[in-house]
């Protein structure tokens, strides 16, 4: 099982969208893939479930926070297992046996990074339970009722707090979805950095706090950078963008060959829940569809290379 972080510090470059049609379109190849929302502003849950739905069905006790409030003991412990459930208007739309599941998110998971470490004095015991926290998700994946996936997708909050800090922990690689703009990539050569140090600090804390958790190296390799809203010229990025995106490869990560063009439909918040774009036989733009689909082709050869030539 693949565990793969959808991650940017920047807002609004299309991360949640990525994250349900790269899922959408993998499970309609086969796959069986989670999807778990972590960002609290629960973009990627709507994009399943109308906010009635969650609200009637999922709010009180169908939500990732349930089972951080467990991992900080406010609550009854729960399994990550005991928390998916299966947006049924997208699974109807898949071709073959694949399935796409889905633990939801909860606004007030904005309050569980503030409160996930309270109480705990300075020093080594601090230490240990910022240890036991960011690898907590890591943990909870190894659940017997999630072994049947083939790949987990983390939908991330744009920020790196303790929730974010668990996801990358958990993964094994993060794509990294951007716009071709300045701050994009100062963000993903900063955010890249943060990756490392966090790494390196846990690395050297499992060794510190064996008693805790087993020691097991975690260097997440990144998955590629996804360009998103990029604006075409003859089918190619317009100048401006081209420069930008020039700049990431010159950071040494690697970059998908796809881009996702703008599309005002695609990135908007109030297009039909329930569907991702990529499963849908009648849109305004196949040319989307196609880059999605594309994209996905890319994401794929990149975890599973082809075997070199001997």
């Amino acid at each position: 099982m693949y565990v793969v972080s959808v991650i940017n510090y920047k807002g609004g470059v299309g991360k949640t969208t990525l994250t349900a049609n790269l899922g959408a379109e993998l499970a309609n190849r086969g796959m069986k893939v989670l999807l778990i929302d972590l960002d609290p502003q629960t973009s990627l849950t709507f994009s399943f479930y109308e906010p009635d739905d969650w609200r009637e069905r999922l709010r009180d006790g169908r939500t990732v926070k349930r089972w951080y409030d467990g991992l900080r003991g406010d609550e009854a412990p729960v399994t990550l297992g005991e928390l998916v459930v299966s947006p049924g208007p997208a699974n109807a739309h898949l071709k073959g046996a694949g399935r796409i599941d889905l633990i939801a998110s909860h606004l007030g998971l904005t309050d569980i990074d503030l409160a996930l470490a309270r109480g705990v004095a300075d020093g080594d015991e601090y230490d240990a339970e910022l240890f036991r926290v960011r690898g907590s998700l890591a943990e909870g994946l190894h659940d017997d009722a999630l072994d049947s996936y083939d790949l987990v997708l983390i939908d991330c909050a744009p920020n790196f707090g303790v929730v974010t800090q668990s996801a990358i922990i958990a993964s094994d690689h993060l794509l990294i979805p951007a716009k071709a703009d300045y701050l994009s990539t100062l963000g993903i050569d900063y955010l890249h950095g943060n990756v490392r140090e966090l790494c390196r600090q846990y690395n050297a804390d499992s060794r510190r706090f064996a008693t805790i958790r087993r020691h097991h190296k975690v260097a997440p390799g990144v998955a590629g950078v996804v360009f998103t809203m990029i604006q075409l010229m003859a089918q190619r990025p317009i100048a401006a963008h081209q420069g930008f995106m020039d700049q990431v490869r010159a950071l040494g990560l690697p970059v998908l060959p796809t881009a996702l063009r703008e599309n005002v439909t695609l990135f908007a918040t109030n297009t039909p829940r329930g569907v991702p774009v990529v499963l849908r036989d009648r849109i305004t733009t196949p040319a989307v569809r196609e880059e999605l689909q594309q994209i996905t082709t890319e994401f794929l050869a990149h975890l599973q290379p082809e075997p070199v030539a001997a």
